[in-house]
Order: C-alpha cells, then structure tokens, then sequence
C-alpha cells in the first residue's frame, strides 16, 4: 500500500474483503496514509462500492475481446501507478466516469 492510490486500495479491499456498504476502506486508507485529509469521506459516496461507480480503468489499460471487438477489464487488475505519500488522488491507472446529461 506504500505508494498505493485511493482508488486502487479501495478496489482491492472490496474484491478481496466484500464492502459492507459504510465507508471502512477509505476511513483506513485515510488513516494510514492522509490523516490530514478530513474532508475524504465527504468527498466520496455513502460507501466503499459506490464510491468506485464514479472512476473505470484508463482506456489504455482496457483489454479488446476479439470476438466482438469492445474493450474490457483486463483478467487481473494492473498494478497501481502509485501517488505521492499523503495523496488521496487515484493514480494515472483511473478516469472518472462521464455522466451523459
């Protein structure tokens, strides 16, 4: 988790423990890493799954189904591009999801 994003802990922490819908992976990604950030769980969803509704994987780390051509998860999850210390930015493997209006 040294140079591990939000997003990419978070990720990690709901397939691998289950989100109990309360905000628990990011309170202790705050904890452990942002202490200082104390507006972290006002920013983000009322919990851990819903709070990565908002971000999908870079295009470029999206993977073409050859029998039908879309792009997809990759089987596993790449590694996190990393962040400064106390960031609580996602890393460059993340873009936020557009909203059509």
């Amino acid at each position: 988790m040294r140079a591990e994003c939000l997003i990419c802990f978070t990720t990690r922490q709901v397939a691998t423990e289950g989100c109990d819908h309360t905000l628990r992976w990011v309170e202790l990604f705050r904890e452990l890493r942002s202490p200082t950030a104390t507006g972290l769980e006002k920013r983000v969803s009322a919990c851990d799954c819903t709070s990565l509704d908002r971000w999908t994987l870079a295009r470029h780390l999206l993977v073409r189904d050859l029998r039908t051509d879309e792009l997809e998860q990759p089987p596993e999850a790449p590694r996190c591009a990393g962040v400064g210390a106390t960031s609580t930015r996602p890393c460059a493997n993340w873009e936020r999801v557009r909203v059509a209006r």
